[in-house]
Parts: structure tokens; sequence; C-alpha cells
């Protein structure tokens, strides 16, 4: 920039001197011909002395453009590069992110391994387990709560005694806890405390009696603390879609009386499965059972501690209180185990 201004200072100051010169040349000369010749060869003098000078001004005008030019360039190149290390910055940052996350899938997928490593030598134990659980409770044992897996069955809890040998509770009343007026699935599936009053379930119950014959003993009690029993050598129930019908009981033996027999080829009811013979529905408020019209038996009704009930809706054994169904049983258990034992 500087030099440019000093090339048009210095054209304007020799444009002023030879002005000046060839106007003095000319106003001196007399004014003929030859001084218009003069005055052209002058100019001509002139022009060859600054075109020169006119064409390297030119020539440093388009060295100061191009070079603006090429500044512009490059000042532009740069602030790409600026933008493209920021990109390059933020990508290097994205990837670091995604080392991480790929790291902690990695452990992840490590602790999941390490996890289902564990739980599949836990199912093992589990397998190995169940294939000696028994079948049934072990004969001879101490009374207590065991775990039992009958052929086809997933193991679960029963109660077991000991006197007498190898029985499987079934069912047990002696307090009033549990309420047995249940719908269908609760009787299906089971229901209660194994360690207080509960019913085991039909399902389980048609799987064992099924799987081998099996036989029944049930112990009774009332309110005045007597005791009694009864026992049957064949106890069998058919599947839900026989409704669980009550198959055999076989040979009765026992103090108690036989209150059971009458029940044979009968369906199981509840309240909201009516499948009795009577017109009305037995179970309403009394509980499940193999009822016919409607019943001789009855463990399965409301508990009164008083162990009376006018309504008929208790816990009843006929045949030992000579068939007053007032009379309502403070307890009742109902024990199978397999015949060959």
């Amino acid at each position: 920039m500087k030099s440019e201004c000093f090339v048009i200072l210095l054209l304007i100051f020799l444009l002023e001197e030879h002005h000046f010169v060839c106007a003095n040349s000319i106003k001196d000369a007399p004014q003929e011909p030859t001084n218009q010749n003069a005055e052209i060869e002058c100019i001509n003098y002139c022009f060859l002395i600054f075109k020169p000078v006119l064409d390297n001004f030119v020539h440093l005008k388009t060295a100061a453009d191009a070079n603006n030019e090429t500044r512009e360039t490059i000042k532009d190149l740069q602030s790409q590069l600026k933008n493209r290390e920021s990109e390059i910055k933020i990508k290097e940052e994205a990837m670091k992110v995604k080392d991480e996350q790929i790291a902690d899938l990695r452990n992840h997928i490590k602790s999941l391994e390490t996890t289902l490593s564990e739980r599949s030598n836990q199912l093992l134990e589990c397998r190995e387990t169940e294939a000696n659980f028994p079948d049934s409770c072990p004969s001879g044992s101490p009374n207590g709560i065991y775990q039992i897996k009958p052929r086809g069955m997933e193991p679960f809890k029963v109660p077991c005694v000991s006197s007498p040998s190898g029985w499987s509770v079934i069912l047990r009343r002696f307090d009033g806890s549990e309420n047995f007026v249940r719908n269908w699935t609760d009787y299906k599936n089971g229901f209660g405390n194994v360690r207080g009053e509960f019913f085991i379930g039909l399902e389980k119950l048609h799987r064992m009696t099924n799987e081998r014959p099996h036989e029944l003993y049930i112990k009774l009690g009332k309110v005045d603390g007597s005791k009694s029993y009864a026992q049957y050598d064949d106890f069998r129930i058919g599947n839900e879609e026989e409704s669980y019908e009550l198959k055999s009981v076989g040979k009765y033996s026992g103090e108690a009386g036989d209150s059971l027999e009458g029940h044979v080829n009968k369906k199981f009811s509840t309240f909201d499965r009516d499948n009795d013979l009577s017109t009305e529905n037995c179970a309403l408020n009394r509980g499940g059972w193999w009822y016919l019209s409607c019943y001789f038996s009855k463990l399965t009704g409301k508990y009164y501690d008083s162990g009376h009930n006018s309504s008929r809706h208790g816990i009843s054994w006929g045949s030992w209180h000579d068939s007053n169904y007032t009379i309502s049983l403070t307890f009742a258990e109902m024990m199978i185990r397999p015949k060959s034992l």
C-alpha cells in the first residue's frame, strides 16, 4: 500500500514537472508549426518516460490484489482447519465416551456370564437335590416339614408325622385361623400354612393318589377332648376334568364310624362350582367337599371353638356324633401314605 501511494505521488510530481518544462519551452519558442511538433515530441517523450512507471504500478497493483486474495484464501483455509480441528476433537471425545461405554458393556457381559454360570451351577445342584427328594413322607423320620416330589410334579412342602409312620398330612383343622370357605381355584391349588391350618390342594391329591395306591387316615377331636379316628385302604380322586371326583376310599377300619363311603363317586363342590346333587349349593357357607345331598361328613366346614353350631355349618363326622350336625369338631386331620409302606 505504501509503494502504491509513493508511485502515485511520484507520477503527479513528474507530470507536473514535465508539463511545466514543456509549457515553458513552448511558451519561450516562437509560435510556429515546428513548435507544435516539439510539443508532440515532448508529450511522446513524457509518455515513454512514464509508461514503465505506470506498467510497474499496474503490476504492483495486480500483485497487491493477488496478495490480498491469497491472504483471504489462507485466512479461510485457516478457519476451515480450525473448524476441522474442533470437529476432530469432538469426535475424539465421542469416541472416548463410546470406548468407555464399550468397556462398561464388556464388564457387564462378563458379570452376567459369571452370574449365569453361578445360576447354572445352582440349578444343577437343585436338580441333583430334587432328584433325591422322596415322593412321599419318609418312613421312620421324626415329625416335621419335609420336601417331597411326586413324579411329574415340582417339589412342595408337606407336614410328615411319625405316629403312625410315613403319613403326609393333607388337611389340618385345630384353631380356626384359616378360612375354608374358599373358591374352586384355592381348593385346586391348596391354601393355608403347612405349619398351621391348611389344605394341600386337589391337584396334588389327584397326582399323588393316581401315581400309586394310597391309604387315608383321619384323626378327629371334640371340644371335650375326646378323640377318634377312621382309616381307609384305597383313597383316590379323579382329575380336574372329572371335578376331582372321589373315586375310591376302599375298606374302612377305625373307631369313629364310616362317614365317607357315602361320598364315593361324588364330585367336589365349592361355592363357585356347584357339583352336588342337591337343589341348593351345599358348599355355600360350608367349605368345599365331595357333597351329595348334602353330606355325612364335612371336614372343611367353619370352625367353632365352642364345639357347637345350630346352622350346621361346622366340621362334621356324622357317625361319631350320632348324626347330630349341630356338633362341630374342634380338631380334624387327614393324612395319606402309599400302601406299600
